[in-house]
């Protein structure tokens, strides 16, 4: 596909792979009136920086490998990409996205404000906590110190993620121990999700193979995944 010219209909965005087929070139018009050039790796960063663009800046698609150009479609029609890209995916791969864009947010250089995709996780934190049930905790005082147990039964590593952060602020944790069920996917996501939350903290991932007596749980919170993505990129 040459450039200058917009992907043919029906082109959905490799959200939910890796790695990402793209480099991302953004062309953007400054306060003087002069045309800047800005470059991205991923997706989730673009994700993350859109609200610094206006709709008739132009994002250009880039092959990874060699470099060349693909092709270039306006902010506003990457946003509707973005989100036609989210209506037809798994909960597994929106959380998959949304743990990338947490990972993004507190690794990547390019994240002028990571203030505001903070502020949307603590709000979707807060609703995801009011989902009970679906695992098994408690504290345990060992050798002068408070070590958490946790049995995981409900296949969301979101609600996972938002009940370990709130026990740990509730409590001085010195060390979570975290038995995931095989069944509950991107779990490599949730430990390197895990290493950001409890930087201070030691915690310990377990697996075991969930049977019937175990209860799991789905969850759907695709709803509300896609509203703070959507929040990201209005």
């Amino acid at each position: 596909m040459s450039s200058g010219l917009l992907p043919e209909d029906g082109f959905h965005h490799p959200l939910f792979i890796s790695p990402v087929p793209y480099l991302y070139q953004i062309t953007y018009r400054t306060s003087r009136k002069f045309d800047q050039v800005i470059y991205y790796t991923s997706p989730h960063e673009v994700i993350l920086n859109l609200y610094c663009f206006r709709d008739d800046d132009k994002v250009m698609y880039r092959d990874k490998t060699t470099e060349d150009e693909l092709f270039t479609i306006p902010v506003d029609r990457f946003k509707l990409v973005i989100a036609e890209s989210l209506l037809s995916a798994t909960q597994d791969k929106l959380e998959l996205l949304y743990m990338r864009l947490v990972l993004t947010n507190r690794y990547s250089k390019s994240i002028p404000d990571r203030g505001r995709f903070r502020q949307y996780d603590y709000t979707l934190k807060k609703y995801l906590l009011t989902i009970k049930g679906g695992y098994d905790c408690y504290l345990s005082a060992e050798r002068g110190r408070t070590i958490f147990y946790i049995k995981v039964r409900r296949l969301s590593c979101l609600h996972l993620l938002a009940v370990i952060d709130h026990w740990n602020q509730q409590n001085d944790i010195y060390l979570n121990h975290i038995n995931l069920p095989t069944t509950m996917e991107n779990r490599g996501l949730v430990y390197e999700c895990l290493r950001v939350m409890l930087s201070e903290k030691g915690f310990r991932l377990y697996s075991y193979t969930p049977v019937e007596e175990d209860n799991i749980i789905t969850t759907d919170i695709s709803t509300e995944i896609i509203q703070v993505i959507n929040q990201l990129i209005k």
